[in-house]
């Protein structure tokens, strides 16, 4: 069963909790990747071997890198004052004394990277105690991703994320590694992995036949670890109460995008309003400026125009002032004539 078969079902249970039967009918496996399955596959098992042998293919460990044993721990560390809470899905110490977290996502989410690098800082916070050194254990982080997170790498499926300076791990305590299990079945189809024996192949191989519901390859069917693993995965196997959690976890879920949708468009609507304002601010002073500089010519052409014409009428009234005084024109009529004071008419008269 895949993820979108495992909604269906889901769904149809939330109309009548029997569907299930109906399902069972239908669906050898259950969805693996769902988070419900995945805890009890990989977590409830007593003695881990599913799981330690999933981590030590995917994570590449061998010999005495190899994890040989490991103890669970809570899944959640809580939040603290402001922090919100870290939930993983599997939460381990190793028989060496490393820390192992194991993530499944299935679907793309734009804060996964975010949340990856919280849940390893909550998980390193917890490390070191007063009085004690600051030395960290190994730990390691797998991430099962039911869709692409890497598209610029196409023929790549595993993923091994590390910080790097000059060539060189900074930090090699900590190992991220992200499986793109979709990519892989599709490189499977295309038979582009058909020569790669590894270990992590192998166990992918098994996930394939679990979530397509395919015939298992031969050499999946005679290991006993996949075996285990498909028994272990049949749908049969699980109760009711298991999926009607999850049908109740779906209607939360969905109540939490909505309010988040809601958040989102009210956040947006205030930035925009924030936008507009500074766009409009802006606006409003370049189009200020350009008025001001438009109405200051025309205001500057128009006084300029006035002036000139005052002036061209006083540099006239002075010519006729003086034409009149040639000809001995009392002062009293040339004042009324031209306009001019009497003062402005004797300097006329006075100059040579």
């Amino acid at each position: 069963m895949n993820r979108t078969q495992h909604l269906a079902m889901l769904e149809a249970m939330k109309i009548d909790k029997k569907n299930l039967l109906k399902y069972q009918q239908i669906y050898k496996y259950a969805y693996l990747l769902s988070d419900g399955v995945f805890k009890i596959v990989f977590a409830e098992e007593k003695d881990h071997t599913l799981l330690i042998s999933l981590v030590n293919a995917m994570l590449d460990l061998h010999d005495g890198d190899a994890i040989k044993s490991i103890t669970l721990e809570m899944q959640e560390y809580p939040g603290i004052f402001s922090k919100k809470d870290c939930i993983l899905d599997i939460i381990g110490t190793t028989n060496a004394g490393e820390k192992v977290l194991v993530e499944v996502q299935q679907k793309k989410d734009k804060f996964f990277r975010d949340r990856v690098q919280y849940y390893l800082s909550r998980v390193i916070e917890n490390q070191v105690h007063v009085n004690e050194k600051y030395e960290l254990p190994r730990i390691y982080f797998l991430g099962l991703l039911d869709f692409e997170m890497f598209p610029e790498e196409p023929a790549e499926y595993i993923h091994h994320v590390d910080e790097m300076c000059h060539g060189k791990k900074f930090f090699p305590k900590i190992q991220k590694v992200f499986v793109e299990i979709d990519k892989f079945f599709e490189l499977e189809n295309a038979g582009t992995t058909h020569d790669d024996n590894s270990e992590a192949a192998q166990w992918l191989r098994a996930l394939k036949a679990i979530i397509k519901e395919e015939p298992a390859p031969e050499k999946i069917l005679q290991n006993e670890t996949f075996q285990h693993l498909i028994n272990s995965v049949k749908l049969i196997n699980f109760a009711e109460e298991l999926f009607n959690a999850e049908v109740k976890n779906m209607t939360d879920l969905r109540a939490e995008h909505e309010e988040g949708l809601a958040e989102g468009r009210e956040l947006g609507q205030a930035e925009g309003r924030e936008q507009g304002l500074s766009e409009g601010r802006e606006q409003g002073l370049s189009e200020g400026r350009e008025q001001g500089l438009s109405e200051g010519r025309e205001l500057g052409l128009s006084e300029g125009r006035e002036l000139g014409q005052a002036e061209g009428e006083l540099k006239r009234a002075r010519e006729i002032a003086a034409k009149m005084l040639a000809k001995n024109k009392p002062v009293e009529e040339i004042v009324e004539f031209t306009g001019l004071t009497e003062s402005e008419i004797h300097a006329i008269e006075s100059t040579p």
